[in-house]
């Protein structure tokens, strides 16, 4: 989706973004900690921009994405012929990120052998293209990231001590968006425009029990979450129309139905039945709480079947108890 605004107004937040400041024009590397999804690459980018390397670029590497074969001729580059397939001189990250900033994500999924690799680039401050002779400077600053505990799989003896002191002398550990719930109004209503943007759709609000859902509910997918539930109300709210609960939980499925769980569906249906509704009743309870009229509970509805079917047609009019018929029609007056 590109590179993410930095917004926040909760004391966590604005911590954050004070060390942030504060090592910005220096040359340490920062080690970011936290959750996965609460925003680590947002926060390295910002420090990059505060930084005196912010008219160079910024180079990210998602070291999880990069299969451990590959992973030194990502880094360090590839001459010519230095193996099969090699068919040209490619430069690797270091050397895109020259002057600039190297972020490494993840790097908690690093092999023990990629680990002393880096930390010989970090030590010595320059190497060699994986086939090449000539030595190049490691002209880069460093950003690292990860969510895992890098002290206990030190002491598990996952990830060399020695590597991690040269990352971390200056640690930054991002809180998870339930220990920031001032940020949540805020980070909402960013995702709300900047999605609406990105769609084609007018401006759309949230419902205020949307609003109160979002401020009680835990967030164990943290920002990421918020923004693809946001994603998924922009996509099914019609133009006009207040973005509600049934908009986020609808078609989402469970699991006893073979879909992946979805935890915000889960939190509402709890919060239907404290408020003494039945499990059966939830989605039929928040249909009727939408203001939708009786062709548009029927269009989400007959979206919502067609969506876990995977598309079939007959199971999901099995599902609605409509003829195979009816789905079809209803299929074609929208253009499926």
């Amino acid at each position: 989706m590109g590179a993410r605004a930095i917004v926040g107004a909760s004391s966590g937040f604005n911590t954050v973004l004070h060390l942030v400041d504060k090592v910005a024009p220096t040359m340490a590397p920062v080690l970011f900690l936290g959750e996965s999804g609460v925003g680590k690459e947002v926060f390295a980018r910002e420090l990059h921009k505060r930084s005196r390397r912010a008219d160079r670029p910024i180079v990210a590497v998602n070291c999880a994405a990069i299969p451990e074969t590959l992973l030194e001729a990502e880094l360090f580059g590839v001459e010519k012929g230095a193996f099969t397939g090699a068919v040209a001189t490619r430069p690797g990250r270091f050397e895109r990120a020259a002057g600039g900033t190297l972020f490494l994500d993840e790097i908690g999924t690093l092999s023990l052998a990629a680990q002393g690799k880096l930390l010989r680039v970090l030590q010595d401050g320059d190497y060699e293209r994986v086939g090449g002779t000539k030595t190049l400077t490691a002209d880069v600053r460093l950003i690292a990231a990860t969510n895992a505990d890098l002290r206990a799989e030190m002491e598990a003896g996952r990830f060399r001590a020695d590597l991690f002191h040269r990352l971390s002398p200056f640690p930054v550990y991002i809180p998870p968006l339930r220990e920031r719930r001032a940020d949540i109004p805020v980070l909402a209503n960013h995702f709300l425009a900047r999605l609406c943007q990105r769609h084609g759709r007018g401006p759309l609000r949230l419902e205020a029990e949307v609003v109160r859902a979002f401020h009680d509910y835990g967030w164990p997918g943290n920002i990421r979450e918020m923004e693809n539930l946001v994603e998924r109300g922009v996509i099914l709210a019609a133009d006009g129309e207040a973005i509600g609960l049934h908009h986020l939980t609808l078609g989402v499925g469970n699991r006893t139905e073979g879909f992946v769980p979805d935890p915000f569906r889960d939190f509402v249906a709890r919060r239907f039945r404290q408020h003494g509704r039945g499990a059966e009743q939830d989605v039929a309870a928040m249909l009727l709480d939408s203001g939708l009229s009786q062709q548009q509970i029927a269009d989400q509805l007959i979206a919502a079947a067609l969506c876990r079917s995977g598309g079939n047609v007959s199971a999901a009019a099995a599902a609605l108890g409509m003829t195979r018929a009816q789905v079809q029609y209803w299929k074609g007056r929208r253009g499926g």
